[in-house]
């Protein structure tokens, strides 16, 4: 009997996630908002989650509006953005014309790194610093996953990139530990950054996440990999 019972609770449960999956496949229309209802406070009363994190991104201050189209007539209600990718952050944030460009930035994919709304990070990234950076440019990460048709692969965040992208991104070989080992053996990722006061050492210490002059996407400020070497080993 109690066999029983617990089959019939897992076809239930297997029942209830393909009906969930058919509505994710298929969409499911927003719900319609009256014109003169359409405003922030609004749209933040249904996602509160839009405004609620320990960072929030400034645009959603700014207004809903400022990102999203959104029309009701008819009773439905449609919402679109007002750009898509890299575009859509461009309103607000000036392209860089450094010569040297990240590959994600160059391809307008900001939000494979960055939520455009809330995060538990600065800068909305989807995760720490170093666990954002190696989920490219790592090898054998915990949370990238390859799909089963190897056409994608997934990323801290929930984000996906192509396979293709993901194999270009160069990989380091990091020491066992996989907290070390780069740009030498031995040289740490983590710890205090010792060039600025209580901020921490990773990979955007010695990168830029967007753009540079020089090669490696190294900071401004230095001419060189040696100079950028020096600012911590001056002996």
């Amino acid at each position: 009997m109690r066999a029983g019972l617990i089959f019939l609770s897992l076809l239930a449960a297997i029942a209830t996630f393909a009906v969930i999956e058919i509505y994710a496949q298929e969409g499911v229309e927003h719900p319609f908002i009256e014109p003169k209802d359409i405003k922030p406070e609004t749209c933040l009363t249904c996602h509160p989650e839009k405004k609620d994190a320990k960072f929030v991104h400034t645009a959603v201050g700014m207004g809903c509006e400022r990102c999203h189209r959104i029309t009701s007539a008819d009773h439905k209600t449609a919402i679109t953005l007002v750009a898509t990718g890299g575009d859509l952050c461009a309103t607000c944030h000036a392209p860089k014309k450094d010569p040297v460009l990240h590959g994600p930035y160059k391809a307008g994919q900001c939000l494979v790194c960055h939520d455009p709304h809330t995060g538990a990070y600065a800068a909305q990234i989807r995760a720490d610093v170093n666990t954002l950076c190696l989920g490219c440019h790592g090898s054998g990460q915990r949370n990238v996953k390859a799909s089963a048709d190897q056409k994608t692969v997934s990323l801290a965040g929930n984000q996906s990139v192509d396979v293709g992208d993901y194999s270009q991104a160069p990989k380091l070989a990091l020491d066992p530990s996989g907290i070390s080992g780069h740009p030498v053996k031995g040289h740490p990722l983590t710890g205090k950054d010792p060039r600025a006061k209580n901020a921490p050492l990773n990979c955007v210490s010695c990168h830029d996440p967007h753009s540079s002059a020089l090669p490696k996407l190294m900071p401004q400020g230095v001419k060189s990999g040696q100079d950028l070497c020096a600012e911590c080993h001056r002996q």
